[in-house]
C-alpha cells in the first residue's frame, strides 16, 4: 500500500494511534510502543539497523548559583535514574 499523506508529530499517542490505524510507518522510544507489540497490534521493522538507546545524558553547569528551575530538574533526573 502507497501511502501519500505524510504525518509530522512529536505527539507519541497521535503516532501511535495512526499506526494502529495502518498508517504507516512510525519510529519512537521503545517503552511507548511496547504494550501495543507485546499484544502483537504492532510489529517491528528493521531491528537490525536500531542500535540500543543507554538513555539520556543531562549535562550542565557546576556551579553554585544555579537557577531553581535548572536545580529541580537535576534532582528529578537523579531521583528517576535511581529508581529506574
Amino acid at each position: 500500500m502507497a501511502v501519500q499523506p505524510q504525518v509530522t508529530t512529536n505527539d507519541m499517542l497521535l503516532m501511535v494511534r495512526t499506526a494502529l490505524a495502518g498508517g504507516g510507518i512510525t519510529v519512537g522510544i521503545e517503552e511507548t510502543f511496547a504494550p501495543y507489540l507485546a499484544r502483537g497490534e504492532l510489529v517491528t521493522l528493521l531491528d537490525r539497523f536500531l542500535p540500543p538507546f543507554p538513555g539520556f545524558f543531562l549535562y550542565f553547569p557546576d556551579r553554585r548559583n544555579q537557577p531553581p528551575k535548572l536545580r529541580a530538574l537535576i534532582e528529578h533526573v537523579r531521583r528517576f535514574r535511581k529508581v529506574g
